[in-house]
């Protein structure tokens, strides 16, 4: 991206948003954040801009399709928000991992019994 190169990823990784998200908060003129980029081994140029980047995530939402006079749900791409600070509202992936992590909870604890 940094080079100037059109990157198109699909995923359903959080580990790869997270990886993202640190490249785009450990861009920022903090002195913590330059030691913690130091020591974690991460070099100026491969850290992103939050201009040279867009996110989309698939969500339902309600759309008027052609001449249709009224609205349905539909699945779309909506852009996410993107913080320098925060990185990508992920908030389709925030849910999916609450979700699993109440299933692994019960799971291991033995649910309601």
């Amino acid at each position: 991206v940094n080079l100037g190169i059109k990157v198109f990823i699909t995923t359903h990784s959080d580990y790869i948003i997270k990886e993202l998200n640190t490249l785009i908060m450990l861009n920022q003129d903090k002195p913590y954040l330059k030691k913690i980029a130091e020591k974690e081994g991460y070099k100026q140029d491969e850290l992103l801009s939050v201009d040279k980047i867009r996110v989309y995530i698939a969500e339902e939402i309600l759309l008027k399709l052609d001449d249709a006079k009224r609205r349905r749900k539909g699945l779309t791409l909506v852009p996410a928000n993107i913080d320098p600070e925060l990185g990508i509202e992920a908030r389709s992936f925030d849910k999916t991992i609450d979700d699993m992590n109440r299933i692994q909870e019960e799971i291991v604890w033995g649910g309601d019994e």
